[in-house]
């Protein structure tokens, strides 16, 4: 089933919302000083909703809040400066059962069909006034995500409540994600829907992020007016991006700036299951209508549940930072001028000795395998030290 949910290459980004700044984007980066960061989004309160507003106009982005947050966007929105309430909700309808027969698996030793089932799923969606009256009412069908998240998947995976996600002024939508995981099984992913603010239509349903592939959480820039997930750039406009590429799989995510995001890709497979090899640069540089500034090579991710970036953003710097345990290097993205990247060997980079200067910020990345490299960045010369401790496995 994995191996068909690997097909889906149309991912599509959704969103925005009442939610935070989150200075750490889809890393695992630690931070000190002024280089914190927040991981959970920070929302605005619920007696006085707001459409989305950076908490911290030093950072280039802010985080959707989605499953498993701790913390979720605030049901109450403000829409044409009038307030309202988001409710989603969904249920199971067991009198519908559903069937799919998987095409054969070519890399299998004996490919033959396979078939999987589920009951169909219903979710609602309501835009209350204040008075409690309804805007509207949207009910969608799961089988209805099959285009966005493979058609097995839309069969197999339990039906579980939306996540609101916020009000995107500037998309005139509200943000919704969606978890798709079969039972018992965490071999799924999450699709964003874009739902009209002010008649419930449906504006965009996609695909986010998954853990068989790139698992980075959907971020929308400073301005509003972009939004990046796991495999989509999605403009206010209604431009939409895609950042898959035929051979090559979506490793990680970063939006850089307003008009700036990175993407790193790792080794696809072909129709038959074959794995095909990377060739050239695999990282790139794009304005967020897709056009390419820069290509060069970096392996700032990492992996578990899906893969996401080892990146992190300094605001005194106006910089963010990547680690690529692979090759052992931290590449280093001026916020304001982003084709002046540079990619620094650690074995040219001086180590750090106590004490730590005044002047230094101290960040770190730990990884799945168990490294742990912090950085000290002095805000003053941009000069990089470090210290690197990776596990020692037994014979």
């Amino acid at each position: 089933m994995l191996d068909c949910f690997c097909l889906m290459r149309a991912c599509v980004v959704a969103a925005g919302l009442l939610l935070l700044l989150a200075g750490c984007d889809q890393n695992t980066a630690s931070l000190q000083e002024t280089a914190t960061h927040t991981r959970r989004p920070v929302l605005a309160t619920q007696t006085a909703p707001r459409a989305t507003a950076p908490a911290n106009a030093g950072h280039p982005y802010l985080r959707l809040p989605g499953i498993g947050d701790s913390i979720q966007a605030s049901p109450l929105v403000r829409i044409n400066n009038t307030p309202y309430r988001v409710q989603a909700a969904a249920r199971t309808d067991s009198a519908r059962p559903l069937r799919h027969i998987l095409p054969p698996d070519p890399a299998a030793d004996s490919p033959a069909a396979d078939t999987v089932t589920g009951f169909e799923g219903y979710y609602t969606f309501r835009l209350l006034r204040a008075d409690g009256t309804t805007q509207f009412v949207r009910q969608l069908k799961k089988t209805s995500f099959s285009a966005a998240v493979s058609p097995d998947l839309a069969v197999e995976a339990e039906t579980t409540p939306p996540i609101f996600s916020g009000y995107l002024p500037a998309f005139k939508a509200l943000a919704f994600e969606i978890n798709f995981y079969p039972p018992e099984s965490d071999a799924g992913g999450q699709a964003l829907l874009l739902l009209d603010a002010a008649t419930g239509k449906v504006r965009h349903q996609a695909l986010a992020r998954w853990t068989g592939g790139c698992n980075s959480n959907s971020v929308l820039a400073a301005d509003g007016r972009t939004l990046l997930t796991s495999c989509e750039l999605l403009q206010a406009n209604g431009h939409v991006t895609n950042l898959e590429k035929p051979g090559r799989e979506v490793a990680g995510t970063l939006l850089v700036n307003n008009q700036t995001a990175l993407v790193v890709y790792a080794a696809g497979y072909n129709k038959h299951g074959e794995e095909v090899p990377l060739r050239g640069p695999n990282a790139q540089l794009l304005t967020t209508d897709g056009h390419v500034l820069k290509s060069f090579y970096l392996y700032s991710i990492d992996g578990g549940l899906g893969n996401h970036m080892l990146s992190t953003y300094l605001p005194r710097t106006r910089a963010h930072y990547l680690y690529d345990e692979t090759y052992d290097r931290l590449a280093v993205v001026p916020r304001d001028q982003p084709t002046q990247l540079r990619v620094l060997k650690l074995r040219q980079l001086p180590r750090f000795r106590k004490p730590q200067r005044p002047t230094e910020i101290r960040f770190a990345f730990e990884t799945e395998s168990g490294t742990r490299a912090t950085f000290y960045v002095d805000a003053s010369s941009g000069q990089v030290r470090y210290q690197l401790r990776k596990p020692v496995y037994p014979d």
